[in-house]
């Protein structure tokens, strides 16, 4: 007979969603947690980490305060540990930047006791009893927690391109290029693609020579940060849309893009004050051409440091060439299922919704109903637009949380929304 499993349940990945669980699990004596990450640290796309770059969701929408407004790891406390609270209070943002909200959860990381950096996860298997990592005895679970977040999403024409001028925007600041009469292009009319486009119209003295915005969207559009739309961000909203039929859950995801992936609209506001400033106030001044409804179809080397990148107008169907120094792709991330699932995969059914999710968010596998596989962040065509969002990351934790324990720790039907999605 083999050993009992050393841990209650193991997590692989750290980024915000673990580390939400984590969080919320640390507090339970009767829980054994080890959450693992091949980083040596936290952290959250360096790379983007812009000044004045803000999150798009509420401050209060943190790693545990709508699941346990007592929790010592929500941000409020983080203020409070540094002594900031009257000084965030008065500051009345309009949102809280990147860089500081990175901050927040390196300060919980380095809190809690049940987290492991520098452990690269090849292989998780299943020897009938327990889950096993990396065929180590030391790392068996009765369940797993997945959170290995989303990829890079790099145009197929981009892929043999890339280096240090052709890129995916979350590198920005790791590529150290020096955009001072550099001709640009940014592909993506996203809010990564807005801040980096602010970002290099920043400094005066440092100005890109031209600089190309190109967007498939109709227009360089705001997020739909209405009341009725944010209900859509929801607990109850969450689960009338599980109900869906998955041909509508696929259509109403792509219906309310705007909703989770349009442009704040201070930071429209701001860069078209800029533009103002740089077209009407300054001596000196970039070319800048925004283009929109045309798609990227092709890059290629025109010279030894230099790249021709082919548009398409999906209005007309004419296509046009610019000619730049970089390309900076702002294309976005999906979900991929990580390597190291290879010996579960035949285990666990899939269709073209991904996984196959159960109403706790454990997918559905072959194995004892007993152990399950908990999957964060690639819910999307399962649980709406929510699901990569900061908006439902504590209360999916608190239900992971609760079905781990068999009680309910944490109060999660708690949501009152104005229209009963359910």
């Amino acid at each position: 007979m083999k050993s009992p499993a050393k841990y209650d349940a193991i997590g692989v990945g750290i980024g915000p969603f673990n580390l939400s669980a984590a969080a919320l699990c640390e507090p339970i004596p009767s829980l054994s947690t080890l959450f693992v990450d091949r980083k040596p640290e936290f952290s959250w796309h360096p790379g983007l980490l812009l000044s004045g770059a803000t999150i798009q969701t509420s401050h209060l929408k943190d790693l545990v305060t709508l699941a346990d407004p007592r929790n010592p790891y929500g941000f409020l406390s983080y203020l409070h540990a540094h002594g900031r609270m009257y000084r965030f209070i008065t500051s009345d943002f309009r949102g809280v930047e990147r860089a500081e909200f990175d901050d927040y959860f390196r300060w919980v990381s380095k809190q809690l006791r049940n987290l492991r950096f520098g452990m690269d996860v090849q292989t998780v298997d299943f020897d009938g009893e327990h889950f096993i990592v990396n065929g180590n005895p030391d790392l068996t679970s009765r369940h797993l927690i997945l959170g290995t977040g989303l990829s890079r999403c790099v145009p197929e024409c981009a892929e043999p391109l890339l280096g240090n001028r052709v890129f995916h925007s979350d590198t920005l600041l790791n590529q150290g290029l020096d955009w001072k009469d550099k001709r640009i292009a940014i592909i993506g009319g996203g809010q990564s693609g807005a801040e980096i486009f602010r970002h290099l119209l920043s400094d005066d003295q440092r100005f890109p020579s031209h600089l190309y915005w190109v967007s498939s969207r109709s227009n360089f559009l705001p997020l739909d940060d209405s009341p009725f739309t944010n209900e859509l961000f929801t607990p109850g909203y969450s689960a009338h849309f599980f109900e869906l039929p998955l041909d509508q859950r696929l259509f109403t995801v792509d219906s309310q893009k705007l909703a989770s992936d349009g442009i704040s609209m201070n930071l429209l506001q701001d860069i078209y004050r800029r533009l103002y400033a740089l077209e009407f106030l300054r001596a000196r001044k970039p070319e800048v051409a925004l283009r929109a409804n045309k798609r990227m179809t092709a890059i290629s080397k025109s010279g030894a440091d230099e790249y021709t990148v082919t548009m398409k107008d999906s209005l007309h169907g004419r296509t046009s060439d610019v000619t730049v120094d970089a390309v900076i792709l702002c294309t976005g991330y999906q979900y991929r299922i990580p390597a190291f699932l290879k010996p579960l995969l035949p285990r666990i059914p899939l269709d073209k919704g991904g996984y196959l999710y159960n109403p706790d968010f454990s997918i559905k596998w072959d194995g004892p109903a007993t152990h399950k596989i908990y999957v964060q962040n690639a819910a999307i065509n399962s649980r709406g637009i929510a699901d990569p969002n900061l908006s439902l990351m504590a209360w999916r934790s608190a239900n992971i949380v609760n079905d781990l324990a068999g009680r309910p720790v944490y109060k999660v039907h708690n949501s009152k929304e104005l229209q009963l999605w359910v």
